[in-house]
């Protein structure tokens, strides 16, 4: 697995959230600015936002966020990641690097299948 996970990949894996008032003001913004806090965990929270700003160009179709809806968003978004992502285990049939990389399942049937190769060959040009 560490030839095909790193501690770049797995930040990336992270994803920014909007939690209104709670997040910006009581949290300092954690859930807004976590995908730059997995890279760079020592920025304080008041320069956090104009960081996150920085990294989003650098990052490009790597960065995520899902923002819409503000905190109602927020708690959709838990509650699709509970529904969607219960545990992870290696794709069946892999080969070469993509032995290595897991992929979320769950008890329902919900959520997307594995790439297959000429699949995720394409998205990683």
């Amino acid at each position: 697995m560490p030839e095909s996970w790193d501690y770049v990949r797995g930040a990336a894996a992270t994803i920014d959230r909007e939690f209104g008032f709670i997040g910006r003001h009581i949290l300092h913004g954690i859930i807004e600015t976590h995908v730059l806090h997995h890279y760079v965990s020592t920025i304080p929270f008041y320069n956090a936002d104009e960081a996150t700003e920085a990294i989003i160009p650098i990052m490009g179709k790597h960065y995520k966020s899902d923002t819409k809806d503000g905190p109602r968003g927020f708690i959709r978004a838990l509650w699709r990641s509970a529904r969607m992502c219960q545990w992870v285990e290696p794709s069946a049939g892999a080969k070469g690097e993509g032995q290595g990389i897991l992929f979320f399942r769950n008890s329902n049937g919900l959520g997307t299948k594995p790439l297959n190769k000429e699949q995720y060959e394409a998205l990683s040009r």
